[in-house]
């Protein structure tokens, strides 16, 4: 959800996204006709909020690591700073893909 008050793009780069619904909405036309799309890009104005679903991708780990890193990230590089320290900050996440077989089966839900 964008809770600002300017449109911010967000990256997902390596792995497709399924843009599904938008503000709470399935993307489906008024004859059902399916409106979503894929992509790595999504566009969020102020107030809005964007569904999206991703299949991790089959990975080899990044050296040092025992999962691929990606970044979910501002387009706008003014965006993903971190006011003067150093390092990343500002709008970006990482996504932790590990390789299939590698971690214990999820037993109850994320909270």
């Amino acid at each position: 959800m964008n809770l600002g008050f300017e449109e911010q793009t967000m990256r997902l780069t390596g792995i497709p996204m399924h843009l599904v619904g938008r503000d709470a909405t399935l993307l489906k036309g008024r004859d059902g006709t399916d409106l979503s799309s894929i992509t790595d890009t999504v566009s969020i104005g102020p107030g809005e909020s964007a569904d999206a679903i991703f299949v991790a991708p089959d990975v080899t780990p990044d050296a040092g690591f025992g999962y691929k890193k990606f970044f979910l990230y501002n387009r706008n590089a003014n965006r993903i700073s971190n006011g003067g320290a150093p390092g990343y900050g500002g709008q970006m996440t990482e996504v932790h893909v590990y390789p299939a077989g590698t971690l214990a089966a999820q037993t109850e839900p994320n909270t």
